[in-house]
């Protein structure tokens, strides 16, 4: 559908009805933008940018050995986003957690702003805010106030004006120059702008060679001052050692520390592939692949953005976080050929039911991010709106160490290590902060692996002066430790809430008072049903019974997969013996779901249990009904019918 063809195959009157659906479009694809761009911040790495950037600004130097975590104190130090930090600590310093999102709405707005002025080069502006629109649903994973999204909007901004070829000139080429400065001193994957360049000169000399009309000259000079602006950093020379070891970060195989981090996993794995990014990721994927296809059987391709796209597709298939590098070149390169497979003069009822369709998903994206389904439904704990998440950070627990009075060196679930940085700093510091690339890979493997091995475990505790524990619920630390601390007379637990837990050693002076898990004592109300589930995992691990139990009927009452709350409740009340409680629990879980296989499997031992034989084998065969293939529960009605 492109603009030719809408101005030609319309009256005026269509015309006016066309640009105010076009309008329209455009409206709620920014709608949909703002409704996921706008949202708590739940970043990990947010933290430990703010520190470094207000060292920055109070030193007005740029660290080159590291003083923010002990593990790495004293290392050599290659901060490649202090320009980053120092702009995102002043919109701190200005605007607290909403200016660093203030911050982040401005940069991803530009990007798109320009991904869009790059789509309507080619096409119309409903087409373009359909594009547009499954552009940004490819981005929203990295909807984050980190470095890289500065790189995104250079990947717009090259794309742009190459596209436009607009290097020729002194003017073009400097503000070329100059956007790369900013972007080596910004983000690792500097790299891409030399690189989307030379894909230009690259075709140039191939057209010089073949007699044709060409841009060597003008493309030449470019890249020349595109390589030499990478230099212009504190780093030189060095600053590409750090991007390759950022390309080569998503592959996982090689260190401890990073095989569970979710942003690196595979993109064609089932987590990425569970994801709405991913679909709006794959349907670009095929779109670009198709217009590519279709205009070189027509000759009509540009080869040097065929480039530029392939090599973002092959970074996207990289690892789940390069998607969005691909969605914002692909968008325009699709509106670019999109001619090539669209009739000329396209149906007035197929270019409706398009539009409609897109207007339709579009106002769908708003409605799954402003109800909150989004997050539930990926376990992020954030909603619309501003600030910090109140879930997944401890934020009382600041007060309570410093009225405690505790000084010692923590422990720390690595992705709470930014978070007491920030609170902390400079009087204390973490063991570790999220910082993968500043340790010594075999330091942050041991530590990684420590609290699995209780050999490995108690030398880590003794070499690094631990006196204190900080647990998020969730993390990997958590899970091996958790189940055994409890037993430890070494530690007490001296605080816990919806996101975290803290321990500390028992010979620590002036050692607060223990928290009693027997009772059924818990925080306050929780705001979301987020930290019910956060805190689930902390009860269970540590094995408080009570709590968990009153924890779990909380949940209940935000009515979010009640089904697995009523599962988790049931079962916790056969541990705990209340037998008549479970019946009653798992009756109505039968009741309000009546193909859930646990409920017909407890009620049929609880009937069993009572001797009421033909109830448990009425309600297993039943199950049955539903699973044929559960090997168990058909063992335990061919016991039961034997039996009888």
């Amino acid at each position: 559908m492109n603009v030719a063809t809408e101005k030609t195959s319309t009256g005026p009157g269509k015309l006016t009805e066309n640009r105010l659906f076009d309008a329209v479009l455009l409206g709620m694809a920014v709608a949909a933008v703002a409704a996921f761009l706008i949202n708590q911040i739940y970043d990990l790495d947010v933290w430990w940018h703010l520190v470094i950037g207000k060292d920055i600004l109070a030193r007005l130097a740029v660290p080159d050995r590291d003083r923010f975590a002990l593990a790495a104190l004293g290392r050599p130090y290659h901060d490649s986003h202090w320009l980053f930090q120092a702009v995102l600590a002043g919109a701190h310093r200005l605007g607290g957690m909403a200016g660093v999102q203030l911050l982040m709405v401005a940069v991803w707005g530009g990007a798109l702003f320009v991904c869009r002025r790059a789509i309507l080069r080619w096409t119309s502006s409903g087409t373009g805010s359909i594009l547009l629109f499954f552009a940004a649903m490819a981005c929203i994973e990295r909807f984050l106030p980190r470095p890289e999204i500065v790189t995104l909007l250079m990947i717009c901004l090259f794309y742009l004006r190459l596209q436009e070829e607009r290097f020729r000139t002194t003017g073009d080429v400097a503000l070329l120059g100059v956007a790369q400065v900013i972007w080596a001193n910004c983000h690792g994957l500097f790299v891409l702008g030399p690189f989307m360049a030379g894909c230009y000169w690259i075709v140039a000399v191939w057209n010089r060679l073949r007699g044709a009309k060409n841009d060597v000259a003008p493309l030449t000079r470019l890249t020349a001052l595109l390589l030499a602006a990478t230099l212009a950093t504190p780093f030189g020379v060095r600053g590409w050692e750090y991007a390759v070891l950022l390309f080569r970060e998503a592959d996982t195989s090689s260190a401890v520390a990073l095989k569970n981090v979710g942003e690196l996993s595979p993109t064609l794995g089932r987590a990425a592939m569970s994801a709405p990014a991913f679909w709006f990721f794959a349907f670009l994927l095929v779109a670009a692949c198709g217009v590519a296809i279709a205009a070189a059987v027509r000759r009509g391709c540009a080869p040097q953005r065929v480039l530029i796209v392939a090599a973002m597709g092959v970074a996207a298939l990289s690892g789940r976080r390069n998607m969005a590098l691909f969605a914002l070149v692909a968008a325009p390169f699709v509106a670019e050929h999109l001619r090539f497979v669209l009739p000329a003069r396209p149906r007035e009822g197929l270019a409706v039911i398009i539009r409609s369709a897109a207007l339709l998903a579009m106002a769908a994206m708003v409605w799954f991010s402003l109800s909150g389904q989004y997050y539930l439904r990926m376990e992020i704990p954030s909603r619309f709106g501003l600030g910090a998440t109140p879930s997944f950070f401890p934020h009382d627990l600041p007060q309570f160490i410093r009225k405690s009075g505790f000084r010692g060196q923590v422990f720390n679930s690595n992705n709470l290590g930014g978070f007491y940085l920030y609170h902390f700093y400079p009087q204390q510091v973490p063991l570790t902060d999220g910082r993968w690339e500043i340790y010594e890979r075999t330091i942050l493997d041991g530590i990684q692996r420590a609290p699995a091995d209780p050999l490995l475990w108690q030398q880590m505790v003794l070499g690094y002066g631990i006196t204190g524990i900080l647990l998020q619920h969730t993390s990997s630390e958590a899970q091996a430790l958790l189940p055994v601390l409890p037993m430890d007379p070494r530690w007490r637990l001296v605080y816990y809430d919806y996101a975290a837990s803290f321990w500390m050693r028992t010979d620590v002076p002036n050692l607060p008072p223990p928290v009693d898990l027997t009772s059924r004592a818990l925080p306050q109300f929780p705001g979301r049903v987020d930290d019910c589930l956060i805190l689930d995992a902390f009860l269970e691990r540590v094995g408080a019974a009570p709590p968990r139990l009153e924890n779990l009927q909380r949940m209940l009452s935000f009515g979010w997969k009640q089904d697995q709350a009523l599962e988790r409740i049931g079962m916790l009340q056969i541990r705990m013996r209340l037998w008549r409680e479970a019946e009653r629990t798992f009756m109505r879980l039968n009741r309000e779901y009546p193909a859930n296989l646990t409920a017909l499997n407890e009620l049929a031992f609880m009937a069993y249990r009572r001797g009421d034989v033909k109830s448990a084998e009425y309600l297993l065969r039943k199950a049955l009904d539903l699973n044929p293939d559960n090997q168990e529960m058909r063992q335990n009605y061919q016991r039961i019918r034997g039996g009888r």
